[in-house]
């Protein structure tokens, strides 16, 4: 008599953390090669890659895999926008690179509490203040609120929107 599974394979639960977290530090590095030199801080989809992970995973898991993101360029790994830098923490952009597993994590947190959009205004506010907090003590806090912050506020709401859309459609799709 054969034997046939009543059952679909189940991958364990931590390789399945493994696996999201290496999707999600691709994701980012993709995103990350996608730029717009601007100074001093280039426009790039890194946020939208972050936002977009933060609406589809659970906070653990989405901190995890922009830690992971961190941790290959740390190791020397070409996936920031200027490549191989694993003194990534010290440069102009160390500020917006620290607040991002921060964000992500805040982001996912308040999207299973209730509406996205909070959540998504706080995340990228998270990395607004710790970008220009950082960048400070290189440009002054003219420079940096305007060419770090300010500049960026129109292009970061619409990459949120386009996450969301994403997301949301990922998940309608993931439903049928």
């Amino acid at each position: 008599m054969e034997k046939t599974l009543t059952r679909p394979h189940i991958i364990n639960e931590p390789a399945k953390f493994v696996l999201l977290s290496l999707l999600g530090c691709s994701l980012i590095t993709l995103c990350a090669f996608i730029k717009i030199p601007f100074y001093p801080v280039p426009f790039t989809l890194q946020t939208l890659a972050i936002t977009f992970i933060a609406l589809t995973q659970s906070p653990k898991q989405a901190f995890a895999s922009v830690i992971c993101y961190l941790l290959c360029g740390t190791l020397g790994l070409p996936v920031f926008t200027s490549g191989a830098n694993c003194l990534w923490m010290i440069g102009k952009n160390g500020g917006y690179l620290l607040a991002f597993p921060l964000a992500a994590y805040l982001m996912s947190k308040l999207n299973q509490k209730g509406h996205p959009i909070p959540g998504l205004l706080c995340g990228q506010a998270l990395i607004y203040l710790l970008g220009f907090l950082w960048l400070t003590p290189f440009l002054g806090a003219t420079i940096a609120f305007t060419k770090g912050v300010a500049f960026f506020i129109p292009s970061d709401l619409l990459k949120n929107l386009a996450a969301l859309g994403l997301a949301t459609s990922l998940k309608k799709w993931s439903q049928r």
